[in-house]
């Protein structure tokens, strides 16, 4: 009996440990496939925050762009605005400028004929280019690719060569009144002379008479020199000529 008694209780661990390994297979099984459903879980966690920050930054840099596309609107808007008031200013100074030259073509017509009325009755040096710059001028106003700041600029500039002509000695030479090849000496507006080439007998211009007059031959030596002088090829002097209309002496 015993012996049975002692089978019984073998048996009965056998089949004990027997279930206990069952047990601990089916509680190692049951530990990995938790362990395997923390890890997609944890897999699917880790994908859902990167979705997340993925959403998250292009939510910043829409929201950045954003902000500068309304920043840009905003200067769009006043340059636009800024431009809005230039157009009228331009537009404007356009009417101005229509006005302004409906009055100085006339005026610079009107200061052309003038100078050429003043080379008329002034003494008669340097016609032909005195003359040519008129007409040259004349030219200049009719055409239409300059501009009239342009033009006004050109006729002001004769009326300073002419201005400058006063305070000037000049020599050169030209064709008198025989149509001769001879020396010119001018000092200023005052005083026009000529001096042949062989250097005699020499002439002045009488504005009373609008004619040239005869010097003594005293005179040929002194417009020489002045010739000279205004050549740059003697030292500045003293000269003693003859006035025109005067007849004497300064």
């Amino acid at each position: 009996m015993n012996f049975i008694r002692i089978i019984a209780c073998c048996l009965l661990s056998v089949c004990s440990l027997v279930n206990a390994q069952d047990l601990l297979q089916k509680n190692m099984s049951a530990t990995g496939q938790n362990q395997q459903a923390g890890h997609a879980s944890q897999q699917k966690i880790d994908a859902l925050y990167e979705q997340q920050q993925d959403a998250l930054q292009d939510y910043r840099l829409s929201q950045a762009e954003i902000d500068q596309l309304s920043i840009y609107n905003r200067q769009l808007t006043q340059i636009i605005g800024n431009q809005d008031k230039q157009v009228a200013s331009l537009r404007a100074q356009i009417k101005e400028i229509e006005v302004t030259q409906q009055g100085i073509m006339p005026l610079m017509e009107r200061m052309l004929n003038g100078l050429q009325t003043f080379i008329e009755l002034d003494t008669p040096f340097l016609l032909k280019e005195r003359e040519a710059r008129i007409a040259g001028l004349r030219v200049l106003l009719l055409s239409a690719e300059i501009t009239v700041s342009e033009k006004f600029r050109r006729v002001l500039e004769a009326y300073q060569i002419e201005v400058e002509y006063g305070r000037t000695i000049e020599a050169y030479r030209s064709q008198n009144h025989r149509q001769e090849m001879v020396n010119f000496l001018r000092v200023g507006r005052v005083a026009l002379y000529y001096l042949p080439l062989d250097g005699s007998n020499g002439f002045v211009w009488d504005k009373n008479r609008q004619q040239w007059l005869a010097l003594a031959s005293e005179y040929d030596r002194v417009i020489l020199q002045g010739i000279r002088i205004a050549r740059k090829q003697s030292a500045p002097s003293l000269l003693s000529l003859q006035l025109p209309g005067l007849g004497v002496n300064p």
